[in-house]
C-alpha cells in the first residue's frame, strides 16, 4: 500500500476534452442512461497538509441517481488520474476506498456494488490504513463542477506495545483486543461485534521486556475495549484482562505500556490522535480478580468534571458509557483519580428549527435556553450546550457507531449526521454560541437548521 501527504481527493467535472494521459472509460458494458451526454468526470490528487495522508491505491465507485454503479476505477498513486466521459447531466454519488488492495480486502464489483456493500478483510490478512469518502454532485449540461472528497480513516492503530518485567522463564507473551467491528460498508457504516485482534510480542535482549514488531491497524471497538495479556510458560497460560473506560475509536494511535509486578499488571496507555483527533492518556491497573484505578484524561483540555467537589459526588458506581441513565445517554466517563468518576450525559432527544437572529448572541441564547428547558430530564440539573471539546470528542469517537447506533438501540433519537444536517449548537472558548460541524470540526454562525442537544455532567463516588 502506498501513502502520500495529501489532504483530499479533488474531483473535477469538465466539459472539455481531457489530456491524453487520462484513462477514458469507453468500454462500459452497460452504460445505462447516464452515458451519451457531453459532460466529463475526472479525479486528480492534490498536495495538501503535510500531516494528512491518503492511502493508495484508492478505488472509486460512481453511482447514478438510480443507485446503479456505472463505473469503477482505481487511482494507483498520487500521480495517477482518471476520467469518465460522455456523462449526461444529472446527480451522481461518488464513493472512494483508500488502501483498497485487492489481495487484502474483498471489495464489491461494479455489478454488485451498492452504498451498503461491505468491505471485508480476507482470511489471514491484517488491516491496512483503511480510509473512506463519499459525496454527491449534480452535473449540469456543459457545466464545470468541482467536488472535494476528504478521506476519513476508519481504523485505529496499535502503535507500540511493551510489556516489562516479564519473568525470564516465560516462553510467549501476547495481547488481544476485543470486541472489534468486523466489516465496513462503502457508506461508512460498520458492522459485526465479535471481531478481535491478537498481537504476538517479541522478547527483547534484556530477557524481561516484550514488544510488538510492527504497527497494527484494526477496526474500532464495539463499546469499551477489553485488553487481555497472556503469558505462556510451557503448557500453562496465565491471562489478565481489563475493560477500558471508553471505546477505541477510528483515527487514534494506541500505545500500551505494561509492567508485570509479580501477580499484577500495571498498565498505562497513550492514545494519540492522527491529524485531528487530539491526544488522550489512559491508565489502568488490574489483578486476577478485579480492576482498580482506571483513568482517562485529556491533557491540555478543560474537562467539565475536573473541578468537581468530592462532597457533591453521587453515591454508587458511575453508569457505563453507551448506557441509559435515567432517560439520558451516557456519552463519556472520566476517572478523576480520587475515587470519583465524572460522566457526561446527553439528552435522549434533540431540537431544530429554533428562531433567532444569528448575528445576535442574545437572540440566540434566548432561543437556545428555551429549547434546553424542553430537553431537560427531571431530577438531573445543570443542562447546557456542549463545549467544542465535548463535540469534538463525540465526533472523534465515531459518532456513527458509538452514538448513533447506541441511541437508536436505546430508543433515543439518533444524531442527525447526513451530509447536510450534521451541525450542532455548542459554545466556544469565549462562551459564544456557535454552529459546529461534526464531520469537519468547523464552526460558523448558527441558523434554523442547527440541531440542539442538551448536555450535563455528574460525578459519582467509586467507593
Amino acid at each position: 500500500m502506498k501513502k502520500t501527504n495529501l489532504i483530499a481527493l479533488t474531483l473535477f467535472l469538465v466539459s472539455t476534452i481531457l489530456s491524453s494521459c487520462s484513462k477514458t472509460i469507453s468500454d462500459i458494458d452497460d452504460p445505462s442512461a447516464s452515458f451519451g451526454g457531453n459532460s466529463s468526470f475526472s479525479i486528480i490528487t492534490r498536495s495538501g497538509n503535510e500531516d494528512a495522508i491518503v492511502s493508495y491505491p484508492v478505488k472509486v465507485y460512481l453511482f447514478n441517481s438510480n443507485s446503479t454503479c456505472i463505473a469503477v476505477q482505481t487511482l494507483a498513486d498520487e500521480g495517477d488520474d482518471l476520467s469518465i466521459e460522455e456523462l449526461k447531466a444529472g446527480t451522481y454519488h461518488v464513493y472512494a476506498v483508500g488502501a483498497a488492495e485487492e489481495n487484502r480486502y474483498t471489495l464489491p464489483t461494479q455489478d454488485a456494488a451498492a452504498a451498503t456493500s461491505t468491505i471485508t478483510l480476507q482470511e489471514n490478512k491484517v488491516h491496512e490504513d483503511l480510509m473512506l469518502a463519499n459525496n454527491t454532485v449534480t452535473i449540469g449540461p456543459n457545466e464545470t463542477n468541482q467536488l472535494t472528497l476528504a478521506m476519513q480513516r476508519v481504523v485505529c492503530m496499535l502503535k507500540t506495545i511493551e510489556v516489562k518485567q516479564v519473568p525470564t522463564d516465560v516462553d510467549a507473551v501476547s495481547i488481544t483486543v476485543t470486541p472489534l467491528r468486523e466489516t465496513v460498508q462503502l457508506n461508512g457504516e460498520l458492522g459485526g461485534n465479535e471481531g478481535s485482534i491478537t498481537v504476538a510480542l517479541t522478547e527483547q535482549s534484556d530477557g524481561t521486556t516484550w514488544k510488538n514488531n510492527t504497527e497494527q491497524y484494526m477496526l474500532p471497538s464495539v463499546g469499551n475495549a477489553t485488553i487481555t495479556i497472556r503469558m505462556t510458560k510451557g503448557e500453562t497460560t496465565n491471562s489478565y484482562s481489563y475493560t477500558c473506560t471508553e471505546a477505541f475509536a477510528a483515527n487514534y494511535k494506541i500505545n500500551i505500556d505494561a509492567t508485570y509486578t509479580g501477580t499484577t499488571f500495571n498498565l498505562t496507555g497513550t492514545i494519540t490522535g492522527a491529524t485531528w483527533a487530539g491526544e488522550r492518556t489512559i491508565t489502568f491497573e488490574f489483578d486476577e480478580t478485579n480492576s482498580t484505578n482506571s483513568s482517562n484524561n485529556d491533557p491540555g483540555n478543560n474537562d467539565p468534571g475536573d473541578n468537581n467537589d468530592n462532597n457533591d459526588a453521587l453515591d454508587g458506581p458511575a453508569p457505563t458509557v453507551g448506557s441509559n441513565y435515567q432517560g439520558t445517554y451516557v456519552l463519556r466517563a472520566v476517572d478523576n483519580g480520587d475515587n470519583t468518576t465524572t460522566v457526561t450525559l446527553m439528552s435522549a432527544g434533540e431540537r431544530t428549527g429554533l428562531e433567532f437572529t444569528n448575528t445576535n448572541q442574545t437572540s440566540i441564547k434566548t432561543a437556545v435556553d428555551a429549547a434546553l428547558e424542553e430537553l431537560e430530564v427531571e431530577g438531573i440539573d445543570g443542562w447546557r450546550l456542549p463545549t467544542i471539546e465535548e463535540l469534538s470528542y463525540m465526533s472523534d469517537n465515531d459518532y456513527y457507531i458509538t452514538v448513533k447506533n447506541n441511541l437508536t438501540t436505546l430508543g433515543f433519537t439518533a444524531l442527525s449526521v447526513s451530509n447536510t444536517t450534521c451541525y450542532y449548537f455548542g459554545t466556544d472558548n469565549e462562551d459564544n454560541i456557535v454552529n459546529y460541524k461534526l464531520d469537519s470540526g468547523n464552526t460558523s454562525l448558527p441558523d434554523n437548521k442547527t440541531h440542539l442537544r442538551a448536555f450535563t455532567t455528574l460525578t459519582f463516588n467509586n467507593q
